[in-house]
């Protein structure tokens, strides 16, 4: 019964855990956030699949302490050896007792690794579903902020264009003067 609590207990802090994994700067880098989110998901199916497994093997146990309990207690029957049978017979009781114990506890176990699974893909999904929209965002304001450094640029290609053709006929108009000076003299 304690093996399959601290079973149950193990499981969700393994599914709870995979949620705020440490980054490997090795692979991190490397994965897509869709590839992040399957593995996820891929690893938290095994983790409920373990706690499954063993969940079926404290159950197997269990029941294996019941048939055992109740060989014993028929045999004891069958020779009619009575204080053996009433030994067994309280062997079985709390074989018995013990192994519905374990089922209504992997029930609820299961309930709860099978809930806990699935706030964890919820969640997963999404933070995936909010750096998608996060993405968007920063995409859309780079978009906003390079066509706003474009207007920008264009603006100051303009003013440095008209200020030079500014320049240019002041220059034009100055040596037309000196010109017409040379020519007056």
């Amino acid at each position: 019964m304690k093996k399959v609590m601290l079973m149950v207990a193990v499981a969700g802090m393994i599914v709870a855990a995979s949620c705020n994994n440490p980054k490997n700067n090795d692979t991190e880098s490397e994965m897509t956030a869709g590839e992040k989110l399957d593995q996820t998901l891929e690893t938290l199916e095994e983790h409920k699949d373990h706690a499954h497994a063993t969940l079926q093997e404290e159950l197997a146990k269990a029941e294996e302490k019941v048939n055992k309990a109740k060989a014993d207690l028929d045999d004891a029957i069958e020779k009619g050896d009575k204080k053996a049978e009433e030994s067994a017979r309280k062997t079985y009781d709390e074989a018995n007792t013990l192994w519905e114990k374990t089922k209504a506890t992997a029930r609820e176990a299961g309930v709860k690794v099978e809930e806990g699974t699935n706030k964890a893909v919820d969640a997963t999904k999404d933070a995936a579903k909010a750096t998608g929209n996060a993405l968007d965002r920063a995409y859309d304001k780079t978009v906003d902020a390079t066509k706003n450094a474009a207007d920008a640029t264009g603006k100051a290609i303009d003013n440095a264009v008209e200020k030079t053709g500014e320049k240019a006929n002041k220059v034009a108009d100055d040596a037309e003067k000196k010109v017409k000076d040379l020519k007056n003299r």
